[in-house]
């Protein structure tokens, strides 16, 4: 029982999700797209439809932060990915207003409406995963640009969106997921969602 009080969010998120997570990690998709082996095309659609499932999230997550003293404190506005993922889109040439999305994308969206709905706290699980893939997107998006010989970084912006500051930003992130103040039950719903996310990823 102590251990259970004193094991840290981070902590309960990373040892909850940890078979989705490698599942996710070692799925074909990632497998090809490491190789170099994932057509093109296929790349800049999967990029299409998370630029829907983050354009959902980060609405909800801005208009609570003022609401949520947990998500004011964990989530920074350099967390935001939309804008990077609408910055390679155009540099790829796909238009925005043509994206429809997957059936799986409009079940993840239709989970984050509801959890921004009925426990607005829990979309830091959400969160957590598209911050957490920081840390593996950034040796991805170097296999990416052999792959696809893109130069200067064109197109990959969402895979490194911080650089050489990633270790320090996930950091950040951990730090701050740590010192923000969750009951029980928001604990529960943040790991659900973040597993919610990686199934539906």
């Amino acid at each position: 029982m102590i251990a259970e009080e004193t094991q840290t969010i981070m902590l309960e998120l990373k040892t909850s999700t940890q078979a989705l997570h490698d599942a996710t990690e070692d799925g074909s998709f990632n497998t090809q797209l490491v190789k170099g082996a994932l057509p093109r095309d296929r790349f800049v659609d999967s990029l299409e439809q998370l630029f829907l499932v983050h354009a959902a999230l980060e609405r909800h997550l801005r208009s609570s932060q003022d609401k949520i003293p947990a998500i004011g404190r964990v989530v920074r506005d350099y967390q935001y990915q939309e804008p990077y993922l609408r910055q390679d889109l155009e540099f790829f040439g796909r238009n925005l207003g043509d994206i429809k999305p997957l059936h799986a994308t409009t079940k993840l969206i239709q989970q984050i409406e509801h959890v921004a709905a009925t426990r607005p706290a829990a979309l830091l699980g959400f969160q957590y995963v598209f911050e957490g893939s920081n840390n593996g997107s950034k040796f991805i998006a170097r296999a990416v640009s052999r792959a696809y010989q893109l130069a200067d970084g064109k197109g990959l912006k969402y895979l490194d969106p911080y650089g050489d500051q990633q270790k320090e930003r996930w950091q950040a992130f951990k730090d701050d997921m740590n010192a923000a103040t969750f009951s029980q039950d928001e604990r529960a719903a943040i790991v659900d969602a973040a597993c919610k996310t990686f199934e539906g990823m």
